[in-house]
């Protein structure tokens, strides 16, 4: 069995403190184990930046009982023809159809008794509302920035009404609340980016 000078084992720590150093910073875990090789650190550069994914148009819809979201075109399309859901003219933006770093998810429930749908980028709030037996969870409609992230977001609010909820981009919302009566601003829900670049 081969003995390690002194010098090599201070290279090696060296190494191990500049690879955990940098797994830190990147946001893994500090319990990164010693054996931690380049494949640990690339990981964390394994999900695309928010200009390398691809983007969705958001689409708003009316429904008998609420308003439908979804940055789908085929699931758009049946919910015009299938069930008469009927497009709005509300000015909504892109979502990325996949992850990317600083975005999150935005979560669709349905009301269980009647096609009323809310949106939500809190994990915490989605399980809630599912757990009281009202909602159920239909999935993730795109991934949007938590916060500005290339100059080319805007951010978008959660309104209320009895039973319905709808997004808003600031002017529009500040529109909604002046002149329909009865709907109460929910707040923020994160950004959805101006085009699709």
């Amino acid at each position: 069995m081969s003995r390690i000078s002194s010098s090599a084992r201070r290279s090696i720590k060296a190494g191990l403190a500049v690879a955990l150093s940098a797994a830190v910073s990147m946001g893994l875990s500090a319990t990164v184990a010693p054996q931690a090789s380049a494949t640990t650190v690339t990981k964390a550069h394994s999900v695309p930046g928010p200009k390398a994914v691809e983007k969705a148009k958001l689409y708003e819809l009316v429904t008998p009982h609420g308003i439908f979201y979804t940055a789908n075109e085929a699931e758009k399309d049946n919910a015009i023809a299938k069930y008469g859901f009927k497009p709005t003219q509300t000015p909504l933006y892109y979502l990325a159809t996949k992850r990317f770093r600083g975005g999150k998810p935005l979560y669709r429930l349905k009301l269980k008794d009647k096609p009323s749908y809310l949106v939500t980028a809190s994990s915490t709030e989605r399980d809630k509302l599912v757990a009281s037996g009202k909602f159920s969870y239909e999935g993730i409609i795109g991934f949007a920035p938590a916060k500005p992230i290339t100059g080319n977001e805007v951010q978008v609010f959660r309104l209320s009404n009895n039973g319905r909820w709808r997004l808003a981009i600031a002017e529009h919302k500040d529109s909604i609340l002046a002149n329909e009566p009865g709907w109460r601003l929910d707040g923020p829900i994160l950004y959805q980016f101006t085009s699709a670049d």
